[in-house]
């Protein structure tokens, strides 16, 4: 997302990763005679007019857009700009948020359809419908989609049953994506390019409170010969270098894991790669054959450092879990990143600063601390007012980094919050400990040169930061942008219906 008031570009806080779900849900409809064309904005430099002209320029049958909450208001100004110049083309939106909240994204706004949840098998169905029989449109039998009838009432229809043999899925249409070197990475969160986003399994079975899943809680994953042959198709015909498993959980299957280090190694797969692994990681030894097998970095979910706010969290583990789980991962030799949240349902100042203390207990190479941000689908969005205030006046507010939280939990106060955000990245991250790691880490020139980059980026962005923290509470911050702020665009043709 571009913000008009400071700087927060890829290279210097996150990575600028490719739509492997755009990709995916085109290569679903290409073998069924479909033509499709993904346009990713954010790859384009694309503004929101830019977008508009380029769609007009060459209309499709069909438009999809992606979404998440916070680039919701940016998907309303997209459909706005689309429909002052085709009031005619219709667009199905997918994603997250429509996931969840499908009756209010089409009452806001003109979108004609919605896919629920998983796209593929609903997305084929609508697109074999509307390039079907005029007289054979009827939409209610197709699982999964929100539509509106011919008199304007918005029908969601019965819920689709998820994939179960997700290896029936083609590997994802990646050459109609942008060249790989459009994509920009943080500096220290990747060794070679390019760089490409694998999803090797979908689902999550944990229920913590602050987390949406569309994919539901059923976990199904490709075979780890599915995942070993798109690896090799992804180095033979895209010259890709490095992956990132954007599972929910990647090291859900301990089993399934060693097996992919197995079969990589086998076949002498030239592959640096990274992963997230949750507390409850059973066998240490995991995390060794990963690192033999290309793996380098591995990220875990810790949240907080007190235990009655990890039961609050529905989280599923314990304070032991997370230290053994991160223990293992540096004993095998790899980095350690680390996800931690403040302001969550029942923290307090004491319990943040447990947090905080814990953090740099684990001896993580980069910790991160985000702010409570309850996103419509998770348990936390329906309860958040029985912990704290929560601020629901705009989806551009659900932001992770942000001086204005949305969520802040009784007894607490935003300026609180903010100065404990800050507290934890100063104390955990200047520190002679965290040098040491990193400089022990360091294995070449190159190394050590990025190293220094990314410090010196590091420190411009905190010292922008804390401009804009001085901000609090006089709601100075405009987030209004006419970049769009995501991935977000499926064309389909449709045969010219």
């Amino acid at each position: 997302m571009c913000y008009e008031n400071y700087s927060c570009k890829p290279t210097k806080l996150a990575s600028f990763q490719p739509p492997v779900g755009l990709a995916s849900l085109a290569g679903y409809l290409l073998p069924h005679g479909h033509e499709v064309q993904i346009i990713d904005c954010n790859a384009l430099g694309m503004s929101v007019k830019q977008a508009v002209r380029e769609i007009q320029s060459n209309p499709p049958d069909l438009l999809g857009l992606y979404t998440i909450s916070y680039n919701y208001p940016c998907i309303e100004r997209l459909v706005k700009g689309i429909r002052d110049v085709n009031k005619s083309l219709k667009i199905v939106a997918g994603g997250p948020h429509v996931t969840f909240l499908p009756e209010q994204t089409m009452e806001d706004t003109t979108i004609d359809y919605c896919v629920l949840g998983e796209g593929e098998e609903t997305l084929l169905e609508l697109v074999q419908r509307l390039d079907g029989d005029l007289n054979n449109r009827d939409l209610s039998d197709v699982a999964g989609l929100a539509y509106r009838s011919s008199d304007g009432e918005i029908i969601v229809t019965s819920e689709r049953l998820t994939v179960k043999d997700i290896d029936s899925i083609p590997f994802p249409a990646i050459h109609l994506l942008p060249s790989l070197d459009k994509y920009e990475l943080y500096l220290l969160h990747h060794k070679r390019l390019p760089y490409m986003t694998v999803a090797s399994s979908r689902g999550c079975p944990y229920k913590c409170v602050f987390c949406e899943t569309p994919s539901g809680k059923t976990v199904r994953a490709h075979s780890p010969e599915y995942v070993v042959d798109y690896l090799q198709h992804l180095s033979k015909d895209y010259g890709v270098k490095e992956a990132f498993f954007v599972d929910d959980t990647f090291t859900l299957n301990e089993k399934r894991v060693l097996k992919i280090c197995d079969l990589m190694l086998k076949k002498n797969l030239d592959f640096t790669w990274s992963g997230t692994a949750h507390a409850n990681v059973k066998n240490m030894d995991m995390f060794k054959v990963m690192r033999k097998a290309g793996c380098w970095i591995v990220a875990l979910g810790a949240e907080t450092g007190n235990q009655k706010i990890i039961d609050i969290l529905d989280k599923g583990t314990t304070l032991e879990n997370i230290r053994a789980t991160a223990k293992g991962i540096t004993d095998a030799g790899l980095k350690l990143k680390t996800f931690f949240v403040l302001g969550n349902p029942g923290d307090t100042i004491e319990t943040i600063d447990e947090t905080i203390q814990f953090a740099k207990s684990l001896k993580s190479h980069f910790p991160v601390f985000s702010l409570m941000t309850p996103y419509p689908g998770a348990p936390l969005w329906k309860t958040a007012e029985q912990y704290g205030t929560f601020d629901r006046s705009g989806f551009d507010k659900l932001l992770l980094a942000t001086s204005d939280p949305v969520f802040v939990p009784y007894g607490l106060t935003q300026k609180d919050l903010i100065s404990k955000q800050k507290e934890a990245f100063r104390t955990n991250y200047f520190s002679v400990g965290m040098v040491l790691r990193h400089l022990k880490k360091t294995e070449s020139l190159r190394d050590f040169m990025v190293l220094v980059k990314a410090f010196i980026q590091f420190l411009k962005v905190q010292f922008t930061f804390i401009k804009q923290f001085e901000l609090v509470g006089k709601k100075s911050l405009n987030f209004k942008s006419n970049k769009l702020p995501s991935p977000l665009s499926v064309e389909t043709n449709l045969n010219k219906v």
